[in-house]
């Protein structure tokens, strides 16, 4: 299983996806129910800090307040000093970050609500899950992988196999190849968690980039364990017909067994 961000704050905390909770529940029960025949198990952890490109802190206006969550920031707006970083240092990088997501037709730089902060509750797993991964412990005598993203403050990272914008200085930006090699070595890889519109999405566009083609439909993509960002539900329902187009396998927790 490759579960993404199964955290407190994407389900009843600071960026609450609605139908998160329920999404939770149906794959932690799946997992249960099914706990011998799953051999290996990663959970994805958005870890961040307060000082965040993507959050308020990070920025100013001429009036030195910060942005409201839910804000985007394109260069332009930071070259003419709409929004400038709190600290002088970093605005060259953050008006190279916004061209480049610009360029790449990636999602522009959105300000989001402080979430999943290191060592609050909200960065915690879901206590269903974090159940399920106890007793799965106890069943395998093995561990969990946790796979932490996103704690370098000068990019932001839905994709848990790659950073939106590589730091050179910095390997936990660039891919996660060990990751992508030890999924592949399972004989089929089940996928949910949230949210369906960004960070699922992300990370497995950039799992199948590293995929071998013959394998696709090897990777299951829960379809009812996930659930998107209110405003992107576009985006989250075109990731799954891409992913059915490119013959990935798409199913529910009642029917992936």
């Amino acid at each position: 299983m490759l579960i993404i961000d199964p955290q407190v704050d994407f389900h009843h905390g600071s960026l609450s996806v609605p139908g998160a909770c329920d999404d939770v529940q149906r794959y932690s029960n799946m997992f249960l129910d099914n706990i011998d025949e799953i051999c290996k198990v990663h959970v994805t952890l958005d870890t961040h800090h307060k000082l965040h490109i993507a959050h308020g802190a990070f920025w100013r206006d001429s009036e030195g307040e910060s942005p409201a969550p839910f804000t985007n920031i394109c260069a332009s707006e930071i070259e003419e000093g709409k929004w400038v970083p709190r600290r002088e240092e970093f605005k060259e990088h953050a008006i190279s970050y916004t061209k480049s997501l610009e360029a790449d037709g990636k999602f522009k730089l959105c300000i989001w609500p402080e979430h999943c902060l290191i060592g609050t509750p909200g960065h915690n797993v879901m206590p269903t899950l974090q159940f399920a991964c106890l007793r799965w412990n106890e069943t395998h005598t093995d561990c969990v992988n946790f796979v932490t993203k996103g704690d370098n403050p000068l990019t932001e990272s839905y994709s848990a196999l790659q950073a939106e914008y590589k730091i050179e200085s910095d390997p936990s930006t660039h891919t996660n190849t060990e990751l992508i090699e030890r999924l592949k070595e399972a004989e089929r890889v089940i996928i949910c968690g949230e949210a369906k519109s960004h960070c699922v999405n992300y990370t497995v566009r950039d799992l199948v980039t590293h995929w071998p083609k013959e394998r696709l439909k090897d990777l299951w993509i829960l379809e009812d364990g996930m659930s998107s960002v209110p405003g992107f539900e576009a985006d989250g329902d075109k990731f799954i017909e891409d992913m059915r187009e490119m013959g990935l396998t798409i199913t529910t927790c009642a029917e992936v067994f």
